[in-house]
């Protein structure tokens, strides 16, 4: 079974699949019989429940229907594309987005280290701001919109309740100081401390990677700055 995101991917149900299947492989070399490795078959339970789906009779006739329709009732309805044509992007376009975006990270910086109250008073002022300045209005709306998602970051942060994740990266760093992500590694937690956890739990299995040019890192995030990451 898929699991769809509210923008419609499905990214995010396979990792999690795919995580639940790797932990389900009982550890190579295992010969005490004795013992039952537990965490494996629990993992095969959830897979079965979570990921698997076992169609009816009644399900899969449907299904032949709609493949070899006898009637004309039976075909199921189809839906034409709405997707917008791209429009090219000229060489004038390029340059002119390179130019506006050189300084998109020092705006980002400003924000991100703003404290609570200061961003109370920063999203009011431009919020404020894009209602009297017409000329750079949108430009106003969109800063407050960053500091509403930097302050609402720093609210689920003081908390231990809601989505959290354990993250786990090995980077590879040349000699220039120049960093490359060879893997990841993350779990959902249900809360800050479970993802706490999880992620010493993720940096203690993948420790074995830390060499001269390798680190090996673990942070904890909101479910807010994963989903930025992932896109990332």
């Amino acid at each position: 079974m898929w699991a769809f995101d509210h923008e419609g991917g499905i990214r995010e149900g396979l990792e999690e699949s795919f995580t639940d299947v790797m932990r389900s492989i009982e550890p190579s070399g295992h010969s005490n019989q004795t013992v039952v490795q537990l965490a494996p078959r629990l993992s095969k339970k959830k897979i079965e429940r979570d990921h698997r789906w076992e169609p009816t009779k009644t399900e899969i006739d449907r299904i032949v229907r709609d493949i070899w329709p006898k009637n004309k009732e039976d075909p199921l309805k189809q839906l034409k594309g709405v997707s917008q044509r791209k429009p090219p992007l000229t060489a004038e376009a390029r340059r002119a987005i390179s130019e506006i975006s050189e300084g998109f990270w020092k705006t980002c910086s400003v924000v991100d280290s703003l404290k609570e109250p200061s961003l109370k008073g920063f999203i009011f002022e431009a919020q404020q701001r894009s209602k009297d300045d017409q000329d750079y209005e949108h430009l106003y709306r969109a800063i407050a919109e960053m500091a509403e998602r930097r302050l609402e970051v720093l609210r689920r942060r003081r908390s231990d309740k809601g989505t959290w994740y354990a993250l786990v990266e090995v980077t590879h760093w040349s000699g220039d100081g120049i960093g490359e992500i060879l893997e990841r590694f993350h779990e959902k937690c249900a809360s800050r401390s479970y993802a706490v956890a999880a992620a010493r739990r993720l940096l203690a299995e993948h420790a074995n990677k830390f060499s001269v040019d390798v680190t090996v890192e673990a942070e904890i995030l909101t479910d807010l700055e994963w989903n930025a990451r992932r896109d990332d």
